[in-house]
């Protein structure tokens, strides 16, 4: 007895037991008691019979030591058990509820589980910034065991997070929309970023990136032209990886040149501007994106019309589409085709006369108008004489002419008096030998009779 004090902690064998009292060899000869109400807490036991029996090897604590008597008791060891497993429940890092009852000075959570304090830092309550934290008081809160400190009392204090769970629980809801996604797939969300190289589109809990090519057909550098953040998008899943899934826009809106075809066809007359010119086509855009050839035979139909040299790149001009093919995204259009065509009504045939006027002279001829065209009369074409046609003519004679040469299509029209002249001289000739030669004139005589 001498070797015991107060809050020893010491196994002792059951001798005899009581409903309400236990007697407890603790060494030597020493003897301790044991009452029901030091044994356990738990009302739910009513006799020390029920739980012991003789022979029985207990721990017990030395509680008072009196005039030889020795008590026993088990209520502070059975405490620490239940706070021990009660905090290895806690460590052991499985979400648990417990109730949040009030604030420390130092702005903490304060819960309680099973008679246990646990600390909720301010940092580790909510996900969510904008979180009122201070709801939580009262309430039962799902919370995780993080890590344990000592406190400035020396203190181990055992620290939760209710955030961690969120986070947990976000994670895992992640992993299960991301195995739920597949290449091919079609689906509708929500811009939540925009960056410089693309857009990032937000699901439920996970993002997806749109380059910046697969955002629109229409070529750009700022996806901010199509895309604003909270815009509502339908994407197709292009690729997927292990971590990251690619989304294309475009692939589910139609090419600028599939909307070009559905509201216009051939004959259509197109205000363009010229993007490119070279020796032999410009190409001309009506519309963003959408780029037609006006080749140099569509450019007048007036072959040496200059048509190139009045215009630069930039330049707007109407032109009428005579071609499109819809499956090789082409068009050609035409300048000449918006304009008349004086010689499609033109029918005329070599050695065929026409009568026209004189409009202006050049320096190799004369330009006679016949009908709604030129043709071309050459100095040596003038008459008979050789004399230079502004000679012989002036403007506004009207004078016959034989067509030597003639090309719709290439707006030629050569004329001739001198043919004309020349046959009749032939013609009188002719006719003169038959009614007046003798054996003894030569042709040179006749004509110069005549």
């Amino acid at each position: 007895m001498s070797n015991l004090r107060v809050g020893n902690i010491v196994t002792g064998k059951v001798i005899v037991v009581e409903d309400n009292l236990a007697y407890i060899g603790v060494g030597g000869k020493s003897e301790g008691r044991m009452y029901l109400e030091y044994f356990t807490s738990n009302k739910e036991v009513k006799s020390l019979k029920d739980i012991l029996k003789e022979g029985d090897q207990i721990r017990v604590q030395v509680s008072k030591i009196t005039d030889g008597l020795i008590l026993l008791s088990r209520l502070e060891m059975e405490e620490k058990e239940r706070r021990d497993k009660v905090v290895r429940k806690v460590m052991n890092k499985k979400p648990f509820t417990a109730k949040v009852t009030g604030k420390n000075k130092n702005n903490e959570y304060l819960l309680e589980k099973d008679g246990v304090n646990v600390i909720l830092p301010d940092n580790y309550v909510d996900l969510d910034p904008s979180f009122d934290k201070d709801s939580i008081i009262g309430t039962e809160q799902r919370v995780v065991f993080v890590k344990s400190d000592i406190d400035d009392r020396g203190r181990t204090r055992l620290v939760v997070s209710r955030k961690q769970i969120q986070y947990n629980e976000e994670r895992k809801a992640k992993e299960e929309e991301f195995a739920s996604i597949n290449a091919g797939d079609e689906l509708e969300g929500t811009v939540s970023r925009i960056t410089e190289f693309g857009a990032f589109i937000k699901f439920n809990k996970i993002e997806g990136l749109c380059h910046l090519s697969e955002i629109s057909h229409y070529r750009t550098k700022d996806p901010n032209e199509f895309l604003t953040v909270g815009q509502t998008v339908k994407v197709k899943v292009l690729k997927k990886g292990e971590t990251k899934i690619h989304l294309s826009i475009k692939a589910l809106e139609k090419t600028p040149w599939e909307l070009f075809c559905e509201s216009h066809k051939v004959g259509d007359i197109l205000n363009c501007t010229i993007v490119k010119k070279s020796d032999k086509y410009m190409l001309c855009s009506p519309e963003r994106d959408i780029m037609g050839i006006l080749n140099q035979s569509d450019y007048s139909w007036n072959i040496d019309d200059n048509f190139a040299g009045t215009v630069v790149e930039g330049d707007k001009v109407d032109l009428q589409i005579t071609y499109m093919d819809k499956e090789k995204n082409r068009m050609t259009l035409s300048k000449k085709h918006l304009e008349y065509n004086p010689w499609q009504d033109v029918h005329l045939r070599p050695h065929e006369i026409v009568s026209g006027v004189v409009d202006r002279f050049t320096n190799t001829g004369a330009i006679i108008k016949v009908g709604n065209v030129e043709g071309f009369l050459s100095n040596r074409d003038a008459s008979e004489t050789g004399k230079p046609a502004q000679e012989v003519l002036k403007v506004g004679d009207v004078v016959n002419a034989e067509v030597m040469a003639v090309n719709p299509q290439r707006w030629l029209l050569t004329l001739s008096i001198r043919s004309i002249e020349e046959a009749k001289t032939r013609e009188y000739v002719n006719k003169y030998i038959d009614q007046n030669v003798s054996s003894s004139s030569s042709i040179e005589d006749l004509i110069k009779e005549e």
